[in-house]
């Protein structure tokens, strides 16, 4: 019988330990943008008319006890395109390319949980149309996340913000959703993105474009 009990802590201690250890996590989503406003880059001008776009956003995060080391996740949205007018009766096509790394810190990890850092977001992409043209920048972008779960439902509400503004000009990227726990280890989830991409002659760029739009996907946990 002490034998039993023995085995029995032995066990438990190192199931608690591994959760200390490690936690990872893995998000796919379906995601329907629709682009608005004016792009302009290097004299090759967009006007974008509520054009919608079906693709899809991934994220992955690794948590773990270290205190002085943050945490990382990692955010992917693959080539979205939009089409728009260019001003002169034609029609340019406007590809944007997303990969935020964001290293962050847990502040809150309850039934409330809460979480800073920062976003280093590569945002590259595409004109194609009369002028083809190309651009690559980094930027980086404070990083605010925040969840409560509903205790006795399985459900959970998160949302995280990415934010940065220098001399008027501003970047943003924020998320709200919902994810119901349907096991332990897998989720469903459904959502909002809203971004915002304000520059004023910045980056040889000219934008006042929204790119918003819902998604649902699914997600696991470890």
């Amino acid at each position: 019988m002490k034998k039993s009990v023995l085995t029995a802590l032995c066990l438990a201690s190192v199931n608690v330990s591994a959760a200390m250890i490690l936690g990872f996590g893995a998000e796919v989503d379906y995601y329907n943008p629709t682009a608005s406003g004016d792009f302009n880059y290097k004299t090759t001008t967009t006007h974008f008319n509520n054009q919608s776009q079906s693709g899809y956003q991934i994220g992955l995060y690794l948590e773990h006890p270290v205190p002085v080391l943050p945490n990382i996740r990692l955010d992917f949205t693959p080539e979205s395109s939009f089409s728009g007018s260019n001003g002169a009766g034609g029609t340019n096509i406007v590809s944007f390319d997303q990969a935020d790394i964001t290293p962050y810190y847990e502040i809150l990890d309850n039934v409330v949980d809460l979480d800073i850092g920062v976003t280093f977001k590569v945002l590259e992409g595409k004109v194609e149309g009369v002028v083809n043209r190309n651009f690559s920048e980094v930027i980086p972008m404070v990083y605010l996340g925040a969840g409560i779960n509903l205790e006795g439902t399985g459900l959970r509400i998160a949302g995280d913000v990415k934010y940065v503004e220098y001399n008027g000009d501003s970047l943003s990227d924020s998320r709200i959703k919902a994810v119901w726990n349907i096991t332990p280890l897998v989720q469903v989830q459904g959502g909002y993105r809203y971004e915002t991409l304000k520059i004023n002659d910045r980056f040889d760029m000219n934008s006042n474009v929204v790119i918003e739009g819902p998604f649902i996907g699914m997600g696991v946990t470890f």
